[in-house]
């Protein structure tokens, strides 16, 4: 036998079977009726500015997901209701409590965007 197959042997035998076995993703759970209405709201009203129009352009605005959320949803909602200065409009006169709370709902389940390769899309922010 050779030094090879005997070495692939040995390491196939020490190695348990579920690391040698490719993880699957978790299990996405579907989106409740009010991440539903979060989601829709937010591509109509955020989106413009917190997601990148194209894979190639720049996004004007801050990514939101759900780490940017957890644990500061009061701020993000004062956020959405008053905005900040001229770069961000309010909409407290726009939308409703419960329309905004659905936003944060929404915004809690987004994972992190993954970061642009370079040359790629880079966040343009304006502070």
């Amino acid at each position: 036998m050779s030094a090879r197959i005997f070495l692939l042997l040995a390491l196939m035998i020490c190695i348990p079977p579920g690391s040698r076995a490719q993880q699957s993703p978790p299990e996405r759970q579907p989106l409740t009726d009010q991440q539903k209405d979060g989601r829709r709201i937010f591509q109509q009203r955020c989106a413009v500015c917190h997601t990148p129009p194209t894979v190639t352009s720049k996004r004007y605005a801050p990514a939101l997901y759900g780490d940017v959320v957890d644990g500061y949803e009061d701020g993000v909602r004062q956020m959405i209701m008053e905005g900040r200065q001229q770069l961000m409009p309010g909409f407290k006169y726009t939308l409703s409590r419960p329309e905004i709370d659905s936003i944060i709902e929404y915004l809690r389940i987004v994972p992190k965007p993954a970061r642009a390769p370079k040359g790629g899309s880079q966040q343009n922010t304006v502070d």
